[in-house]
């Protein structure tokens, strides 16, 4: 079940609906979340944990969707947690051909060499297998924005 528009992520409970880091007074990243995984969205949190970010929060392609339409160039990135299904591949592809600029990382449950071969052939920059850490998640995300921003200075 997804909101439409999506939602923002609280980073804690008692959050706002957006969350920046007090530290950084630049703009917040925007960052679309596909994950219909409650625990996994808890890992995200813990991963952009104190610093600038809003994420929008979807659990449908249809949403998420929406969402890429509406905001699609302002986005910095975008996770996407594959489920096993033909969902998140059908949402890789499309964000990617509307936005072939975006960073997309991309979570796999299983590790599956043909999954992730399939990812990259999609768009995906990233693509990491779960369970992970949050501090790997976090490099990652890391990882994946500096590359981006090498690639829009060259």
């Amino acid at each position: 079940m997804g909101v439409p528009g999506g939602a923002h992520f609280p980073l804690a409970r008692g959050g706002t609906s957006s969350f920046t880091s007090q530290r950084n007074p630049m703009k917040p990243r925007l960052i679309l979340l596909f994950t219909r995984d409650r625990n996994f969205a808890q890992l995200v949190r813990e991963a952009l944990f104190g610093s600038a970010a809003i994420v929008l929060l979807t659990q449908n392609v249809a949403d998420a969707l929406q969402i890429v339409c509406r905001r699609g160039r302002e986005f910095d990135f975008a996770l996407l947690d594959f489920d096993g299904g033909c969902r998140g591949m059908t949402l890789l592809s499309a964000v990617h051909t509307c936005y072939p600029q975006l960073p997309i990382l991309v979570t796999i449950s299983k590790n599956s060499e043909h999954i992730t071969a399939v990812a990259y052939a999609n768009g995906a920059r990233a693509c990491l297998n779960k369970p992970l850490p949050p501090a790997r998640l976090a490099n990652a995300i890391t990882d994946l924005q500096e590359t981006h921003a090498q690639l829009a200075v060259a």
